[in-house]
């Protein structure tokens, strides 16, 4: 069998309401938070005023009897009750034996109080007063809100010609359908009905407040005039006096009722951002096939230096190196002279940016999809540098030299220098041939003067070696070039994880957390 959760304390709801405002900071409307906020504050200011004490309200509208029910229930006339409306433009609060409730009567702004005499049924409750709900008087109307928001329990107070109005349900009961727990719906003056209609008409009242979504509020009937019923509402009161939970309860309910207000605005799902697309648009911007060419050609000009015919050599040094161009020779170079990205290549960022962000926050619920999504697309131009950074500060291997290199160096040195050696003999009896001086003895090597053998197998084998050299530098020039391309990917795709993946990754997380804490506030 399985076992049902148990519901969160009061702290825990208020804990998590306030960890769901804080984290909505910025995202949710204020307007959606403030009430939650004011909840808040409320929850912090009652906890600490006089916990063993509970306020109860009769509220209702005008004609109601809220007045002539109150002194029944005090047993005494208190209230003025007159035909002129309104008669009540003050709240009014009978005390019996409620410590700290001088405190807690300055908060809510009472400064009527009439202290009763000790009654142990009764200790510890506050009974007020106040003016009708729908006064004509604005001040009235506001009074009678503020503290409706204020007290612990509702003691809603109805008459068998208005029980239906819709001011007091539309304004009043419906947003209030949590604080079922702590309400006591009236209706007053019974005894102008016939009792044949009675019944009906409470079954009536009882339909409209099942619309209403209090359909499980405990309903009296009452007649201040002839005091029927009366007894079972002082009862109901003793009851949430003695229990000490209705402030809790009234508590609970508020958090339960502005967490489920924000319950559109969480919830939903979020998946783990690909970046994938994102990294390839972002190579394009950055100009990794650019810097990937000009490190193939700065490595075919540099190993053409040193592993080239000795002769041509230098003329590679007549051509700048691609790299040294770009200012992309060594990680430390600093930033780059790589283009500024195209319009093309820019919006083609743009567009991998939105489409990794509002792929990552499908089914997320609003504002939190669009604020995220926005949050996201306001770092490209970051990305955009973190770019050229990343290229810049990429080891492309420019500053590395093959040992094969320095083989095919010393090797065409020496061959080179062979050929030299064999034109500096030959040279030399040339020479002495137009002198017309004796001529030493030329050693042969095989067919050929061994002068001969060895400028032409110097100059052939220099130059077959130089082919060799040419035809090993095209292949590690490709190599190298498939290294930088991977270097660079890598440093592309970290930098648009650290400037919009992880960013966006934080901002998945802080909206599930969100999610979470609006949840628990609201079961």
């Amino acid at each position: 069998m399985r076992r049902r959760s148990r519901a969160p304390l009061l702290e825990e709801r208020v804990s998590a309401l306030t960890t769901a405002v804080e984290l909505g900071e910025g995202t949710v409307p204020p307007a959606r938070l403030r009430p939650a906020r004011e909840v808040l504050e409320r929850a912090g200011a009652r906890s600490a005023l006089a916990p063993g004490v509970t306020v109860a309200a009769l509220l209702g509208a005008t004609g109601s009897g809220k007045s002539s029910l109150f002194n029944a229930l005090v047993g005494e006339p208190l209230s003025a009750v007159h035909a002129r409306r309104p008669t009540t433009t003050q709240p009014l609060a009978a005390v019996w034996d409620a410590p700290g409730a001088t405190g807690l009567l300055d908060w809510l702004e009472v400064p009527d109080r009439r202290l009763r005499p000790t009654d142990p049924a009764l200790s510890g409750l506050v009974l007020l007063d106040l003016p009708d709900i729908d006064s004509t008087r604005v001040e009235n109307r506001a009074v009678a809100a503020r503290l409706a928001e204020r007290v612990d329990a509702l003691v809603w107070v109805l008459d068998p010609q208005k029980y239906a109005d819709a001011v007091v349900h539309e304004e009043y009961l419906r947003p209030l359908r949590e604080h079922a727990a702590v309400s006591v719906v009236v209706l007053n003056q019974a005894d102008r009905l016939p009792a044949d209609e009675l019944p009906g008409v409470l079954a009536h009242l009882r339909q409209v407040l099942a619309d209403d979504g209090m359909g499980d509020v405990e309903l009296l009937t009452t007649s201040a005039r002839t005091g029927a019923g009366v007894p079972e509402l002082r009862s109901r009161l003793a009851r949430l006096a003695g229990e000490g939970r209705a402030a809790r309860e009234r508590l609970e309910a508020d958090v339960r009722t502005v967490a489920g207000s924000l319950r559109d605005t969480a919830g939903g799902g979020s998946s783990a951002p690909d970046a994938g697309d994102l990294v390839d648009v972002c190579a394009s911007a950055a100009g990794v096939r650019e810097v990937v060419t000009a490190v193939e050609r700065s490595y075919r000009r540099r190993a053409g230096r040193h592993v080239g015919w000795p002769p041509l050599r230098w003329l590679g040094r007549l051509r700048p190196d691609p790299l040294r161009r770009l200012h992309l020779e060594s990680p430390a170079a600093g930033a780059s002279s790589l283009p500024a990205p195209t319009p093309a290549q820019e919006a083609g960022v743009r567009t991998g940016v939105h489409d990794l962000a509002w792929g990552a926050t499908e089914g997320m619920a609003e504002p939190w999809r669009g604020a995220v999504t926005q949050r996201t697309e306001d770092r490209v131009p970051v990305l955009v540098d973190a770019l050229d950074t990343a290229v810049a500060g990429t080891d492309l291997g420019a500053e590395h030299r093959p040992s094969w290199w320095r083989l095919w160096s010393v090797l065409g040195l020496l061959l080179f220098t062979t050929a030299l050696a064999g034109a500096a003999w030959l040279g030399a009896l040339a020479v002495l041939g137009y002198l017309r001086l004796p001529e030493p003895e030329t050693p042969m090597a095989g067919p050929l003067p061994w002068p001969t053998a060895l400028l032409l197998g110097g100059l052939v084998a220099g130059l077959l070696l130089a082919l060799a050299g040419r035809l090993l530098a095209r292949v590690g020039a490709r190599r190298a070039a498939r290294r930088a391309r991977g270097r660079l990917s890598a440093a592309v795709e970290g930098a648009a994880t650290r400037v919009m993946v992880e960013p966006l990754r934080a901002d998945l997380d802080r909206y599930r957390e969100f999610s979470a804490a609006v949840e628990l506030a609201a079961r």
